[in-house]
């Protein structure tokens, strides 16, 4: 049966990051982007209503926000992730790179140590680097299909000059999911050694079949009072461009530091249309969000058949989380430049290569799978016909 999602917009000159901007990285318009983390799909109905109710209107001033934008964000998250929270413990701030950056320039100083696993999603490792702390950092080990923390590493590089541990979850790039149990050793680490935990939970909505995502807010109160989670509903809804996050802080100390520094910055008001996106999207979508969910699946069964069939040297790991497919070209024996211009000159198909992720990402490449499937077939077409040229065969 045809799904909305099946649809293919055309996004070129629309001053899209995904494809206007990569166009102009790589010099030409022929390429398939499957790089940039947002979704070729279009937005809910219900969230474009309503930012048409507010074109209507004509006048876009200062906006404040609402009991509803605070009501959709208490109902989503009691709901989806079985979580209570208060309207006190929400903190508006723009952007989640933004609210990791305020994060480690509130809740330490300069030079100390911040915790960070790699391969990192590169936007919080900046977030530390570019505030003058000290990344520490601690390569997920692989185990069999899984990347997994490794505790005792981390209890052999924290100081007494670490302040914070900053975790994403689910972890982009390598898709995992974090258990209870999981979550529960890192908050007792951070309890033992006094570390403010936080937490990117921009991810959190979108979990394969059969794999529950459990919020690091819901862990003991212990933890929780040392606890900065970062969330937002743009990846969720397709809506990064709209630029709406929200901070859940439950220690009123550590929150007060965040609105104050917020408020002196001047980042206190939203966007008309966040306001817009965040009622509509987290009391009126459910049901595109559950398609959405199931599309997604689809792509990834429909990639997996694909590769195993055509492209036997990649190899997939498990997806808990995230539209974001983690991959392995080991089995090729080239080097990432040689794969990176197969991608871009023989296949015409952009993806990310491992090194954005630092180091840890040597040997891998991410691929985003949050499109029509057409358009991912005709990625894999593309490079179906010239796989030869990369293999050697």
């Amino acid at each position: 049966m045809e799904s909305s999602f099946d649809n293919i917009v055309d996004r070129r000159n629309t001053n899209c990051a995904k494809w206007d901007t990569m166009d102009v990285k790589y010099g030409g318009s022929d390429l398939i982007h499957l790089g940039v983390a947002d979704m070729d799909f279009k937005t809910p109905d219900a969230i474009t209503e309503g930012f048409r109710r507010c074109t209507e209107h004509g006048i876009y001033g200062y906006t404040d926000l609402s009991e509803d934008f605070y009501k959709g964000i208490l109902r989503w998250f009691e709901e989806k992730n079985r979580v209570k929270l208060t309207k006190e413990e929400v903190v508006f701030c723009p952007r989640i790179s933004i609210s990791a950056s305020l994060a480690v320039q509130i809740y330490t100083a300069p030079g100390e140590e911040v915790i960070i696993h790699t391969p990192s999603y590169d936007a919080l490792y900046e977030g530390i680097i570019k505030n003058q702390r000290k990344a520490l950092q601690s390569p997920l080990v692989k185990r069999g299909e899984r990347f997994e923390i490794d505790f005792e590493h981390l209890e052999s590089i924290v100081t007494e000059n670490t302040r914070m541990y900053v975790l994403c979850s689910p972890f982009n790039p390598v898709c995992r999911v974090w258990m209870p149990e999981e979550l529960e050793q890192i908050g007792a680490f951070c309890v033992k050694h006094n570390l403010i935990l936080f937490v990117d939970e921009i991810h959190g909505d979108i979990v394969s079949k059969d794999t529950t995502f459990f919020s690091s807010l819901s862990l003991s109160e212990e933890v929780r009072e040392r606890l900065v989670v970062a969330s937002s509903l743009t990846k969720t809804f397709n809506i990064p461009g709209v630029i709406v996050s929200y901070l859940l802080i439950p220690n009123e100390a550590l929150r007060c530091r965040m609105k104050e520094v917020i408020d002196r910055l001047g980042m206190h008001n939203p966007n008309i249309f966040a306001v817009a996106a965040v009622e509509e999207g987290l009391q009126h979508c459910d049901t595109w969000y559950e398609e959405m969910l199931a599309y997604v699946d689809e792509n990834e069964k429909f990639t997996r058949q694909y590769f195993e069939e055509y492209f036997p040297e990649f190899h997939i790991y498990p997806r808990e989380g995230t539209f974001l497919l983690w991959i392995s070209y080991e089995k090729l024996g080239c080097t990432e430049e040689q794969l990176n211009d197969w991608f871009l000159h023989k296949a015409k198909v952009e993806v990310y290569m491992g090194s954005k992720f630092g180091e840890a990402g040597q040997g891998y490449f991410r691929m985003n799978i949050a499109s029509p499937r057409a358009m991912l077939e005709e990625a894999y077409s593309r490079m179906s016909k010239v796989y030869a040229e990369v293999t050697g065969q």
